[in-house]
This record gives C-alpha cells, sequence and structure tokens, in this order.
C-alpha cells in the first residue's frame, strides 16, 4: 500500500527563527531535518515560515529553513539536476532521507511504485527524467521545470508508465515550504481548525471530542507553533492581534511535562503524533 494525501489539508506554521540559536551548522541543520521526518510521516501539505518578528524579519534562516527542507523533499536521483553545489548544503549528507512513496530506493521496473520526475523538455511531447535508465516520454503537456510523479507499473514486454502532475496525484509526494510575511491572523485565517500550541493551553484530552468532530468536517486545519524564545501569545502580542481570536483551539499536546521548555521540534512530533490519531 501507498500512502495518499489525506483528504484534511494539514499545513504547520514555525517562526523563521527556529533553529537561529543552533550554536554549530551541523546541530542547525539535524534539527531541520527531523522535522522534515515528522512532516512527511504526518503527510502535510505545506510548512509555512512566519516572521515572529514583523520589524525584524529572519529572512536568511527562513530561506535556509526552505532549502533545506525543499531539498529533502526532493527524490535523490533529481538533487543533482535541481540544486548547484553551495556551501549551505555542505552538512545535508548527515540527514535522513524521507523515504516517502516517490522517492523509491533503486530502479525496480518489475515492482509497481511511484517515482519523482523532473520535465526536462516540452514540445509536442513531455521529455521526463525519473532516475531511470531511459528518458520517458508522454503525450501529456507539463512545462518545463515541473515536478511531475511517474507511477511505474509492471509488464511483461516493456515497462508502462503513467505521469501525472502533483496536484492531481492521489499519492502523497512530500510537503510544499512557503515563506511568509504577513501577520499570524492573516495567515490562518481561511482554515477551517485553527490550532496554537501552548504550554499554557488546555490539556488536549479535554478538547479530543470535539476536535474529531471538528476535523472529520473540515478541509483545511493549521496547527501553529512558537519560539524557542517566546511562545504563541508572545509572538500574537509582538504581531498585535488577539491570540485567543485568532485561534480556535490553543492547546497543550503534552501536559505536565518534566523539562522546563519543549523544543520546537519536539512540539511538532508530539502534536503530529496525536493528530495522526484524530486524523486517520
Amino acid at each position: 500500500m501507498f500512502a495518499e494525501k489525506r483528504v484534511t489539508r494539514i499545513d504547520v506554521l514555525i517562526p523563521s527563527s527556529f533553529s537561529h540559536e543552533s550554536h554549530h551548522p551541523i546541530e542547525k541543520i539535524v534539527r531541520i531535518g527531523s522535522i522534515a521526518r515528522c512532516l512527511a510521516a504526518s503527510r502535510v501539505d505545506t510548512l509555512i515560515i512566519y516572521h515572529e518578528e514583523p520589524g525584524s524579519p529572519q529572512r536568511e534562516n527562513a530561506e535556509y529553513i526552505k532549502l533545506i527542507m525543499d531539498y529533502l523533499n526532493t527524490a535523490p536521483y533529481l538533487r543533482r539536476k535541481i540544486y548547484p553545489l553551495t556551501s549551505k548544503l555542505k552538512y545535508v549528507g548527515v540527514l535522513p532521507p524521507l523515504n516517502i512513496p516517490t522517492h523509491p530506493e533503486r530502479e525496480d521496473l518489475n515492482v509497481e511504485h511511484y517515482r519523482e520526475g523532473l520535465v526536462v523538455s516540452s514540445n509536442k511531447k513531455s521529455i521526463i527524467y525519473a532516475g531511470l535508465k531511459k528518458m520517458l516520454k508522454t503525450d501529456k503537456k507539463f512545462k518545463k521545470g515541473a515536478r511531475v510523479i511517474v507511477r511505474v507499473m509492471p509488464s511483461q514486454d516493456k515497462m508502462r508508465f503513467k505521469v501525472y502532475s502533483k496536484k492531481k496525484a492521489k499519492i502523497y509526494s512530500g510537503f510544499r515550504t512557503a515563506v511568509v510575511s504577513q501577520r499570524l491572523d492573516e495567515i490562518v485565517k481561511d482554515y477551517d481548525v485553527r490550532i496554537a500550541t501552548s504550554r499554557l493551553g488546555v490539556d488536549v484530552r479535554s478538547v479530543w471530542r470535539e476536535l474529531e468532530e471538528k476535523i472529520k468536517n473540515a478541509d483545511k486545519i493549521c496547527i501553529a507553533f512558537g519560539s524557542a524564545k517566546r511562545g504563541l501569545r508572545e509572538i500574537a502580542e509582538l504581531h498585535k492581534i488577539d491570540y485567543e481570536k485568532t485561534f480556535d483551539y490553543i492547546v497543550n499536546t503534552f501536559p505536565n511535562q518534566a523539562v522546563r521548555t519543549i523544543r520546537t521540534e519536539e512540539a511538532i512530533a508530539y502534536t503530529l503524533s496525536i493528530l495522526n490519531l484524530i486524523t486517520s
């Protein structure tokens, strides 16, 4: 069985200051990679990076996070074609692969599987590189440079395949990452269910049933996380917005913690584990 996209879209919000306080580049990239694994395992649709301090956004740090996330969401055989060698990718080799359905570990044409492909030419036919020994040709018209999903099906005489746009493919093919400049209330206004995580929030068990019902009828939900320095309440004050009106639920997903602070990557892992039980 291949993991399909969620029926209910889940987006995660983190501040652009995430990992900025890490003292070594390897520590920094490992923390980013740990979030990537959690998001992929939970079939998150989009990671949204917002600026904690509107007056002094950490754009460089945000773009670095986006670069690493986009790199990890790219099939390994496509990376050299898309990403030039740069010092910013120096330590990516320490990160574990996402191992999502569209990142096959090997070229096995005898087993049905999915692959990510890159459209290298588009004229009368689209020509696609998908990490196979030969280019694939399809009558479907895709824009040059587009990333597509290829379904490879076993056949006795020749390789059979179908090509889908990422939007139309039902298979889960990773998450997107976006850096935004809006305030939190502007970012989350169109979601059906808006969840904030906080040590000061209500115990998630007390709203479990209600969350289940809300999510069952939702098309899009979002979960927002604070930073190492500030919780979401403090960030909302910086954004000059009403914290409690901005979010539908303010929950504590790890009550009775025995450590002084829970790191953002840990909070994401705990929260998405709970949400996965509610939404699966």
